[in-house]
């Protein structure tokens, strides 16, 4: 579970520092050596490769937000990274995970 929440937790950190209007932009170098600047959190899930099955779930997130809304893929990881940080915190203090996702959804 650690590793997993870490995981995610990292996804979000990337696309934390674009948001907003002090947003700053990443600059993304590809395979063969194509560079890449931007600022999009979509831009910049799309570009990374994620090996991680937790982490590939946030970039998931990432697309379908993108898809059926067409904005706010960033804010959508940043969210999903906020709440599984304070899930981490709870499972440290013993609260089994599937009270957490019934918390999650009632709120």
């Amino acid at each position: 579970q650690k590793n997993n929440i870490a995981a995610s937790k990292i996804i979000a950190e990337i696309v934390h520092t674009s948001l907003g209007p002090r947003g700053m932009d990443k600059m993304l170098v590809d395979s063969l050596g194509d560079v890449t600047i931007t600022n999009d959190g979509a831009t910049i899930l799309k570009e990374i490769d994620v090996q991680h099955p937790a982490a590939k779930m946030l970039v998931e997130i990432s697309k379908t937000t993108d898809n059926e809304v067409g904005d706010g893929t960033t804010s959508a990881v940043v969210l999903a990274g906020a709440l599984l940080e304070q899930a981490e915190s709870l499972i440290d203090q013993d609260v089994h995970p599937t009270i957490i996702v019934d918390g999650y959804r009632k709120a």
